[in-house]
């Protein structure tokens, strides 16, 4: 019923996974073996793109040893859902990820950092980087965008502040690097809660 396809032998002689198999043939559905047995292929992927690496990095400058950066964070990682929240923005809660967060050494939760790029200017992006901003409001975890305009220009921003930082001649670092720390430090964070 399948058919044998070059470019998965290939595949798998590339990936070392050939000598476990004398042939593999393919449906719409499975990879199957000479004996009829269903192949499951999995691979590892990077967990960050390069743009995501270098904000990581640059965070990692902003900080000190008290913080620690998690990438790729469920929100129900960050916080519980209480009562009174739709059906509609529950199931967004439970499948949605940030794709940054400062935590201090006790593992609580100090800011958010949302990686922006062009694909956020879409309507349906903005409306669910929304309901993220609205669920972390809710639970009083800062949430700043991070996005590179123009040519090699930082901008840093919230719905109160921004920061624009020149990533090639460093203007404005100490300013960007300022606003990070601003949100790490316990006694300017229940400020922010208060302004949310």
């Amino acid at each position: 019923m399948g058919i044998c396809i070059k470019r998965l032998i290939n595949f798998l002689q590339k990936d070392k996974l050939f000598p476990y198999m004398r042939q593999a043939c393919i449906s719409s559905k499975e990879v199957l073996n000479i004996n009829g047995e269903k192949l499951m292929l999995v691979k590892p992927k990077r967990l960050v793109n390069l743009y995501e690496e270098r904000m990581l990095e640059f965070l990692q400058t902003c900080i000190d040893e008290n913080y620690k950066i998690h990438t790729q964070v469920s929100l129900s990682q960050i916080c519980e859902l209480g009562i009174g929240v739709d059906i509609e923005l529950r199931n967004f809660f439970f499948r949605s990820s940030v794709d940054a967060l400062i935590t201090n050494k006790d593992y609580k939760p100090c800011l958010v950092v949302e990686f922006q790029s062009t694909y956020h200017d879409s309507h349906d992006t903005r409306e669910r980087d929304n309901k993220k901003l609205h669920l972390l409001t809710l639970a009083g975890v800062p949430l700043i965008y991070s996005r590179i305009k123009d040519f090699g220009l930082l901008h840093l921003y919230s719905q109160n502040e921004e920061v624009i930082f020149n990533l090639f001649t460093g203007e404005k670092r100490e300013n960007a690097k300022a606003l990070i720390k601003n949100y790490c430090e316990p006694s300017n964070f229940a400020n922010v809660l208060a302004i949310a």
